[in-house]
C-alpha cells in the first residue's frame, strides 16, 4: 500500500506537524508494508528528527498562505500543487490529505484525476472557514462532496462542519471522529538536556503552549495569571509559541505591565522538544484558553492537553473549543468559560487547593495513558480499508 500525504508540516513545533509524524510512524507500525511518501508545503518548519529516513519526503505544494493569496495566484498554485501531487501519487493506492483546505482541495483533484480514493483531516478553524468565505464555499463544498471520508479529530469540530455542510454534500457517516493521541510514557522520565540550567528552572510557574495569535486565547490567559500574580508574588508565566512580534503579542506584554508583573511574564518563542516536555513536566498548572477569534479562527482540539497530562501537569483548558475533546472536567482538568472571571477562578482553585490539584494530576496522567496513537493509526487504516473496498465497488 502506498499513500502519499500531503501537509505542510513534519515539525515538533506544531500540532499538525507532530499529529502526521506520529500518526503515520504507527500506521507504517501496524503495517509495515505501507509505503510513504509526504509532499510538504512550501517554507515549512523545520522536520522533525523523529522522521524515518526512509520516508520520501519532498517540497511540493504551495505555501501554507495558500489561503489568502489572490484569485490568480491561487489558481495558478492550484494547478502545480495538483500537477505535483499527481506525479507523485502516480501507482498509489490512495492519497491523504492532513492539511486542511485548501491544501486538501490539491489532494482530491489529483485523486480523483487518478481515480484512487482521497481521505482528509480536519483540524479545526481551516475545516470550518473556508465554508462560511464567499470566496471559497464552493470549492470547499465541491472538495468535501469528492472525499472518500472526513477524519475530525475532535467532537467539537465534527459538530461544527456538519451545522454548516448540507448533508447532501457531507453525509455525517462520512465524517469520523478520531481523537488525537500522545504517547504518555514520553513523558514521563525526566527531559534530558544540554547546555546547563534554564530560565524556568528554579521558577513556579504556569505555562502556555502556542503560536501567538488571537484564537489560542493568550490574552485571557495572561490577563487571569497577572490578577492572580498581582497578589502571589513568586507566580510567573512561560509562553512557548512561535512569536509574530505584532500588535498582539505587544498587548500580552501591556496585560502584564499593567498589572505590575511585566517582569514574570516570559514570551520564550519556539523550544527543543525536550525543553518542551521539561517545562511541562516542572510547570505548576497548564493554562491554554482558546477562545473563539474574531476571524472565527477556533482551536479544534490541543495535542498540548495531553501532552500536560501526561507530564503530569493540570490544565485549564476552554469550553466552546477542542478543549472540550481533550480534558475530562473534574477528572483529567478543569473546562472553563471563554471569561477571565472564571478562568481565574479555576488558576486559584487549583494553586491554592493541593489535593484537587494533585488527584486532576493524577485523573489527568490516567487519561493521557487511555489515549493511544497506535489505536488511533488502527482506526485510520480501518477507513482507508473502507475507501478502498468502496472505490472497487
Amino acid at each position: 500500500m502506498k499513500v502519499v500525504f500531503l501537509t505542510d508540516s513534519l515539525s515538533d513545533l506544531d500540532g499538525v506537524g507532530r499529529y502526521a509524524v506520529r500518526l503515520i510512524t504507527a500506521m507504517e507500525a501496524l503495517r509495515p508494508e505501507l509505503s510513504v511518501h509526504v509532499l510538504l508545503a512550501r517554507k515549512h518548519r523545520p522536520t522533525s528528527a523523529d522522521v524515518p529516513s526512509h520516508w520520501k519526503v519532498e517540497v511540493a505544494l504551495p505555501p501554507d498562505y495558500f489561503y489568502y493569496m489572490t484569485p490568480s495566484r491561487f489558481l495558478v498554485w492550484r494547478l502545480i500543487g495538483t500537477r505535483n501531487t499527481k506525479k507523485a501519487a502516480k501507482g498509489a493506492t490512495l492519497i491523504h490529505a492532513i492539511k486542511d483546505f485548501p491544501h486538501s482541495l490539491i489532494a482530491v483533484d489529483a485523486a480523483d484525476k487518478l481515480k484512487i480514493p482521497c481521505v482528509a483531516t480536519g483540524h479545526g478553524t481551516y475545516t470550518i472557514q473556508p465554508v462560511l468565505s464567499g470566496r471559497h464555499r464552493d470549492r470547499a463544498l465541491g472538495a468535501y462532496r469528492r472525499f472518500a471520508a472526513l477524519i475530525s479529530v475532535s467532537r467539537f469540530t465534527r459538530k461544527r462542519l456538519l451545522g454548516i455542510v448540507p448533508e447532501n454534500v457531507l453525509p455525517p457517516e462520512s465524517v469520523m471522529v478520531v481523537p488525537n493521541a500522545v504517547d504518555a510514557e514520553s513523558y514521563v522520565e525526566p527531559a534530558v538536556l544540554t547546555g546547563g540550567a534554564r530560565e524556568w528552572h528554579g521558577k513556579r510557574y504556569t505555562l502556555g503552549i502556542g503560536e501567538i495569535k488571537e484564537r489560542k486565547g493568550h490574552h485571557l490567559a495572561i490577563k487571569a495569571w497577572a490578577q492572580r500574580a498581582a497578589r502571589d508574588p513568586e507566580l510567573h508565566h512561560f509562553l512557548v509559541g512561535n512569536r509574530s512580534g505584532d500588535d498582539y503579542e505587544r498587548s500580552l506584554q501591556g496585560i502584564a505591565d499593567e498589572h505590575g508583573v511585566g517582569d514574570r511574564l516570559h514570551l520564550v518563542g519556539n523550544v527543543s522538544e525536550a525543553e518542551k516536555i521539561d517545562l511541562l513536566q516542572r510547570a505548576t498548572v497548564f493554562l491554554h484558553t482558546p477562545v473563539t477569534a474574531a476571524d472565527g479562527g477556533f482551536e479544534g482540539f490541543g495535542i498540548v492537553y495531553l501532552e500536560a497530562a501526561a507530564a503530569g501537569t493540570v490544565a485549564i483548558g476552554s469550553l466552546d473549543s477542542g478543549a472540550e475533546d481533550a480534558i475530562v472536567d473534574g477528572e483529567s482538568g478543569l473546562l472553563v468559560s471563554q471569561d477571565v472571571e472564571a478562568v481565574l477562578a479555576a488558576l486559584d482553585s487549583l494553586l491554592d487547593d493541593d489535593g484537587l490539584r494533585e488527584r486532576l494530576e493524577v485523573g489527568g496522567r490516567a487519561h493521557a495513558e487511555r489515549s493511544s496513537w497506535e489505536e488511533n493509526a488502527r482506526t485510520v487504516l480501518g477507513i482507508y480499508d473502507a475507501a478502498l473496498n468502496k472505490k472497487s465497488v
